[in-house]
């Protein structure tokens, strides 16, 4: 299994990931959230940067650019944990996004709910809708 052990590595990657995804735009913010029983829960969000777990992510759901929310199963989470564990050989990096992947994917097989990624291109967009909406009050 391929690991990147230093930051440059990462750098590395994650510009390969992105010169392969077809018009990727960098979100200006981004996030993978729970909804159940009517309410979406962000305890992590990224913004303005981390851009190898948003190029990840958007792989798995599919996103180019632009404000949207995309539900992800279990296999497309799992597929997103997987593509961004290379990274954890890097000890100089605390690897929140992937930390935090791994307790939604876990959160949700043993409580239920839906996964959630939301991409907002530009703060100054409306909300896209109400996962969308959540992540913007979890980034005040």
């Amino acid at each position: 299994m391929e690991q990147w052990a230093t930051k440059e590595e990462i750098v590395a990657a994650r510009e390969r990931m992105e010169e392969s995804h077809p018009d990727w735009r960098r979100p200006a913010a981004y996030g993978l959230g729970v909804h159940r029983d009517g309410v979406t829960v962000f305890t992590r969000v990224n913004q303005n940067g981390n851009y190898l777990p948003a190029i990840v992510l958007a792989r798995v759901t599919g996103h180019t650019r632009g404000t949207f929310s995309y539900p992800v199963s279990a296999g497309q989470l799992e597929t997103a944990v997987d593509e961004l564990s290379p990274a954890a050989a890097c000890t100089d990096l605390d690897h929140p996004n992937l930390h935090h992947w791994h307790q939604v994917l876990e959160d949700v097989r043993e409580n239920g709910g839906q996964a959630v990624a939301v991409f907002v291109g530009d703060l100054s967009d409306p909300p896209a809708d109400e996962h969308d909406a959540a992540l913007r009050a979890a980034l005040r």
